[in-house]
């Protein structure tokens, strides 16, 4: 979760003590009083601020652990020493007094480096108006060693003042029944829908007898991303892999109270949809006006749900079209206007009619297609579906155009690009009819941002201007093959991990796999793929045949935390997949101005919740920062990459 920002330099903190003069000790060579020891009893272990200087809106501090805690010299970020760090300045509020406490509320941004040492810097300064007559306040915090080597960086660091400080002093009541609920069971009444559906879902999760050892062994873990359950995992997965078709056997909840008001169906269509909808999203009561994502729809539902409408009025939609038709009243106006079949009902004339397509590739992602700010264009995966892109889109925020470019081939029988030259052309001409002229803000989503490299080098091309290229875990379209010498040298690796039998092994293994290939590139041909096999076999075609050239402009990588399988020749890193891992993709032999960001989760958990979050807040800050160098009204922060701090 951490973006590799290079620190400010070694010597800035000599600059600030000079700004902010003179410094306050402790006489006898003790420790200085925390800001609020007036209302708090620090513990030895907070006793660590050895001097202090104030100047306009910013302070300078020396804080280092006492001789009595050296015990607790071993921690990463010692907790008093990051406490009091953050807490010291308290005097940059204006009109501060002593006689109120102001509590930690919350931090905006955190950026680690290094891990603290016994001796830290910590210079605060005011984010905020930062007055006494004011509820809250807030700091920008850079913690370095003695040298100036920055820690941590803290953005908007908020404090909340306490008017009343009696609750602090209430003592602490926890009891049985806040942890446990009420036995449902002994009750005489019948429960209500929402009480059924309140206690299914306490009964699946932790007990509280297990939460506290599994929290710990959550902690201990070293992963990207950790799941506890307090099912057998197992189990657990092949409970979810079970699609029941029997309504009998499908558990269902109450309809969630949304904005509008449950509309009944009115044609059989209508009921159809209704039937599948229910089926699928596990939720009874569901109106032809609900939207799919209002009701918790995803992506692997949406494909279920696109595999039985073909199955049974024999149309194919891609996914997408739940941007267009995000209710079963305008799916079911497009069935009928693809089918022919011939209905009517009493409200025909009322009904909506489902936005007209005016796109074969753009699918506008927000409702109305976005504010007035400059357009985000992003190409869908190797797939071409841009559903799994949803939450992005919203998060990026309303005020701008989001737009997903999905694969030729989804929507009718069209075949798929099988050049990444002439899908950035079609692309670009769809592109074109939304925005006439640059600046344009491109991406893609792994393999689909080969295909937005491609489109920026076209619009250069053409005379346009590219702002920024945006690359979410983009791999290169051919990656360096693994020399001799490593591959030897996993292969080693592995038999004295597995021991002697493990050519074996690999040799079953390896038949299994072209066994699993063959059967699944059979199966993904059936009706309920909506032509994967193509759009894949057409990608790969493609992108086996692109030729990578090197481009000056801005260019973006998101990716995962990087985690190798095997260390190889020179220190390198192999992934599972025996491919070599580089901190940028290895797209720097081509852009070696790249900036580098890194995020939560794994390759394809990184664009859903709740990782997304942090994806979609960085991506937010790069194109402003973007937009403020082009307009003149500020300059582009530099992210550049540096290598990982211990």
């Amino acid at each position: 979760m951490a973006v590799w920002v290079r620190p400010p330099a070694p010597n800035w903190h000599l600059h600030t003590c000079y700004r902010c003069g003179a410094a306050r000790t402790a006489s006898s060579g003790s420790k200085l009083a925390a800001a609020q020891e007036t209302q708090l009893a620090f513990g030895p272990s907070w006793k660590v601020l050895d001097t202090c200087a104030y100047g306009d809106r910013e302070g300078i501090a020396d804080l280092s652990l006492n001789a009595a805690i050296q015990q607790d010299k071993d921690l990463h970020f010692h907790p008093g020493l990051l406490d009091i760090a953050t807490g010291w300045a308290m005097e940059l509020i204006e009109g501060y007094r002593a006689d109120k406490l102001w509590v930690p509320v919350s931090y905006d941004t955190v950026r680690v480096y290094h891990r603290f040492p016994e001796r830290i810097v910590s210079w605060v300064r005011s984010s905020g108006s930062n007055r006494n007559v004011d509820e809250t306040a807030s700091f920008d915090i850079t913690i370095a060693m003695p040298d100036g080597t920055v820690c941590m960086e803290i953005e908007d660091f908020s404090i909340k003042r306490l008017s009343d400080m009696s609750s602090l002093s209430a003592p602490v009541k926890v009891g049985k029944t806040e942890f446990e609920p009420a036995d449902f069971s002994k009750s005489t009444q019948p429960l209500s829908p929402a009480e059924e559906r309140f206690q299914h879902n306490l009964s699946q999760g932790i007990p509280p007898a297990e939460g506290a050892d599994a929290f710990m062994r959550a902690l201990a873990q070293n992963d990207p991303q950790i799941f506890v359950s307090s099912l057998d995992m197992e189990a657990l997965i092949q409970q979810a892999g079970i699609a029941s078709d029997s309504k009998s056997e499908t558990q269902k909840f109450d309809r969630p109270q949304l904005d509008g008001d449950y509309v009944a169906p009115e044609t059989e269509i209508e009921r159809t949809l209704v039937d599948i909808w229910e089926d699928l999203l596990g939720v009874q009561n569901v109106g032809v006006e609900d939207s799919f994502f209002d009701l918790g729809g995803h992506s692997l539902i949406a494909v279920r749900l696109f595999a039985k409408v073909r199955k049974t009025y024999n149309v194919d939609f891609p996914i997408s079209i739940l941007f267009e038709a995000p209710t079963i009243r305008a799916c079911a106006s497009l069935i009928k206007e693809r089918t022919g079949i011939s209905e009517t009902s009493v409200s025909e004339v009322q009904k909506p009619k489902p936005k007209t397509r005016r796109f074969k590739h753009i699918v506008a992602m927000h409702d109305g297609e976005g504010g007035s700010k400059a357009p985000f264009f992003l190409v869908a995966g190797m797939f071409g579906n841009v559903l799994n892109l949803r939450h992005l889109a919203q998060l990026l925020g309303a005020d701008r155009p989001f737009y997903g470019l999905q694969a030729k081939g989804l929507y009718g029988d069209e075949t798929p690009h099988t050049s990444i030259k002439d899908a950035a052309r079609d692309y670009i001409a769809e592109m074109k009819q939304v925005q006439p002229h640059g600046p344009y803000f491109v991406g893609g989503f792994s393999g689909g941002g080969i295909t937005a490299y491609e489109i920026a080098q076209q619009l250069e091309t053409m005379g346009d201007t590219v702002a920024l290229v945006v690359l979410l875990d983009t791999p290169l379209p051919q990656r360096r093959p693994l020399s001799r010498k490593d591959r030897l040298s996993i292969q080693m690796q592995e038999t004295r991990r597995k021991g002697l039998v493990y050519p074996f092994v690999w040799l079953r293994n390896r038949i299994r796999w072209e066994i699993e290939k063959r059967k699944s590139s059979q199966e993904t041909r059936t009706a309920h793929s909506f032509h994967n096999a193509e759009i894949e076999q057409a990608f790969l075609h493609a992108v086996g045949s692109y030729e990578v050239t090197p481009w000056s402009g801005r260019i973006a990588l998101f990716r995962p935390p990087l985690i190798g399988t095997w260390t190889v020749s020179g220190g390198k890193l192999v992934n599972h997949e025996r491919a070599y891992l580089f901190d940028d993709n290895d797209w720097g032999q081509y852009t070696p101005q790249i900036e580098v960001f890194e995020v939560p989760g794994d390759h394809d958990s990184m664009v859903l919740e709740p990782n997304v979050r942090v994806l979609a807040g960085y991506l937010r800050n790069v194109i402003t920062t973007t937009e403020a160098s082009i307009s003149g009204k500020g300059r582009v922060l530099s992210f550049n990459t540096i290598e990982a701090a211990e």
